[in-house]
């Protein structure tokens, strides 16, 4: 169950890589304060709660 955790937490940590690199990029090329850039910065929010997370499976996959 450990390697199947980890190689799914690796391959999902590759996708949140993807989506808080775009989600960066997008928030950039927003003004401040508009409405759209308010949401990118929940999207990335919730990537990186999501990758904290990911991180702890990484963890229990270690053990």
């Amino acid at each position: 169950i450990g390697r199947l955790a980890g190689g799914v937490a690796h391959d999902f940590n590759n996708l949140l890589t993807a989506i808080i690199g775009h989600a960066e990029f997008a928030r950039s090329a927003t003004a401040e304060g508009e409405t759209v850039a308010r949401e990118i910065g929940e999207i990335s929010a919730a990537a990186e709660r999501a990758a904290a997370l990911t991180q702890q499976l990484l963890a229990f996959a270690r053990k």
